[in-house]
């Protein structure tokens, strides 16, 4: 299973208007199936330095995902650990 960095676009505030702005996550992505698409995603977890610096090459590469975005829908989550991000995909992508 191969993973990297990710920032994922989670919504998009005053959509439309001069102060859109996009709302971002720092997530690991997951290709849990080994096709080349990371289809899944967990809270990033940046414990040093070096762990940095590779989620910022990561991003630089890849730019924004917005396939989660595109393809379903996000919410939050309280636990006891702070705030979780869900995803629930579009019924077209649950096929």
């Amino acid at each position: 299973m191969a993973w990297k960095y990710g920032m994922i676009l989670v919504s998009v505030e005053d959509e439309g208007t001069e102060y859109e702005e996009e709302l971002c996550e720092l997530v690991e992505l997951y290709d849990l199936d080994g096709d080349g698409h990371h289809e899944a995603f967990c809270h990033a977890s940046v414990l040093s330095p070096e762990e940095l610096f590779a989620a910022a090459k990561d991003v630089e590469r890849d730019g924004i995902n917005k396939w989660f975005a595109q393809n379903g829908t996000f919410s939050w989550e309280n636990d006891s650990r702070g705030r979780r991000l869900n995803w629930e995909p579009t019924e077209t992508e649950k096929e």
